[in-house]
């Protein structure tokens, strides 16, 4: 079962501070009621001595409820005004389920995957801003976390990357790996060839081989500088470059993340004699794709790619198609027009699907991606709407709850509450003020 965790002290004043008000309230009102067909100083008297009796015993039985002092200890209204809360965390790391939670940290990507080994794994740290950073950290700190096993940067853009230097260097977040793409920085510039050279004689031995004249290209952007010193600089954390044939669990472990892209293709399109000549959709391309199997359920992460879905579409083509049908699609490029195409959605089908959005000047999510969702039937949710997602996977039921309003959608509904995520957990997060895509998420 769920974990009950001390709400911080802000909050059980703030908690306090609305018994107060409620007490007052009914005190109020129970003297008006004890006042009722009685005139003169003894009305007001009869009045005011109930109200304030009214008051005090509200305060006493309420504040003996939110402490857990007998006799009013037990967890009436679903454990409701407590000065605790419960952490998903133990539900999902101790009884073998899987929860996903896509972070509403705006226009950026960032999502934390916790799996049912015990394991957790973080895809992308969003921008470099400071508030970024903090949400992600108070996130896993709120959870109880404090190892990433699997962390994972898709791409190099600022809005991906950017975040991730300070998380790592966190005092309260150890990372054990780094999987992330095949680009050197400016700062150091030999250490991607050095770990490449021994990742060939290691983990990338059985893929794809390398191309006679492959050269490994470069990134010379601050921000992906940042993430690279950030990586050398973390103890103990092994560095693993992104590539098709990839895998990450398996059958033991109870899940199996499957990589469909990069290539050294696209990582060979990113070399040039000048950066300038690099396009976005280039440096988008690197991102990889990646089905997470779990029970029979399926969830594909893409990160930015555009075009590069054609190597997904060719893998599922040479195969049986229906073996990649998804349940949910992390959508690419924040619902980016050049992504997620008609023919990429015959094929993955997603029952839901997830963009992670915040106000922005480039029209995501544009209304080409809502359309062809819609046309596939599937189920939207942006952050921008809902705030942090969070996915809850256990055996086969799935559900889903949103931070933004505390509701839920699908079977998540179904759980205890003990085992729902926490509304307390999102109070101490800070979270982005955005508008509504009224007639775009479903």
């Amino acid at each position: 079962m769920a974990e009950k965790k001390r709400k911080s002290k802000a909050e059980q004043r703030k908690d306090m501070a609305k018994l107060a008000a409620v007490a007052a309230a009914g005190g109020y009102a129970a003297g008006k009621f004890a006042k009722r067909g009685r005139r003169g100083k003894k009305g007001r008297k009869i009045g005011a001595v109930v109200g304030v009796l009214a008051a005090l015993i509200i305060v006493a039985v309420g504040a003996m409820y939110y402490y857990d002092v007998k006799p009013f200890d037990a967890d009436w209204f679903n454990g409701q005004f407590k000065s605790w809360y419960m952490s998903a965390d133990s539900f999902v790391q101790s009884d073998g389920n899987l929860q996903i939670r896509f972070l509403d940290i705006g226009q950026g990507d960032c999502a934390l995957v916790q799996l049912p080994d015990g394991k957790n794994m973080l895809i992308d740290g969003g921008k470099n801003n400071g508030k970024t950073e903090e949400k992600i950290i108070k996130t896993l700190t709120g959870l109880g976390i404090d190892t990433i096993d699997y962390g994972v940067l898709t791409h190099t853009d600022s809005d991906h990357v950017g975040g991730l230097d300070a998380v790592i260097a966190s005092d309260e977040i150890t990372f054990k790996a780094m999987y992330m793409p095949l680009i050197k920085s400016k700062s150091p510039d030999d250490k991607v060839e050095e770990w490449f050279e021994e990742a060939k004689e290691t983990y990338l031995k059985d893929l794809e081989a390398v191309p006679a004249d492959f050269e490994i290209p470069m990134i010379r952007t601050d921000r992906y500088a940042d993430f690279m010193e950030a990586v050398l600089a973390e103890e103990g954390c092994q560095p693993y470059f992104s590539l098709e044939g990839m895998t990450i669990g398996g059958e033991e472990a109870g899940y199996i993340f499957d990589f469909y892209n990069p290539t050294y293709k696209e990582y060979q399109s990113l070399v040039g004699e000048e950066e300038e000549q690099q396009t976005a959709k280039e440096k988008n391309n690197v991102s990889p794709v990646m089905i997470l199997r779990f029970n029979d359920k399926k969830i594909m992460f893409t990160g930015d790619c555009d075009d590069a879905e054609s190597n997904f579409i060719e893998t599922a083509v040479k195969g049986n198609i229906a073996d990649y049908d998804v349940d949910v699609l992390k959508v690419a490029h924040h619902g980016g027009k050049q992504s997620t195409s008609e023919d990429f959605l015959k094929i993955v089908k997603p029952e839901f699907s997830v963009i992670s959005v915040g106000n922005n000047n480039y029209g995501h999510p544009t209304d080409e991606v809502i359309d062809r969702l819609n046309a596939v039937g599937s189920k939207i949710f942006t952050t921008q709407d809902k705030g942090d997602i969070i996915l809850t996977m256990s055996g086969d039921r799935m559900g889903w709850s949103f931070a933004k309003d505390g509701s839920s959608y699908g079977d998540a509904s179904e759980y205890d509450a003990e085992d729902a995520p926490s509304a307390a957990v999102s109070a101490i997060i800070p979270t982005y003020n955005a508008k509504n895509l009224t007639g775009r998420a479903a």
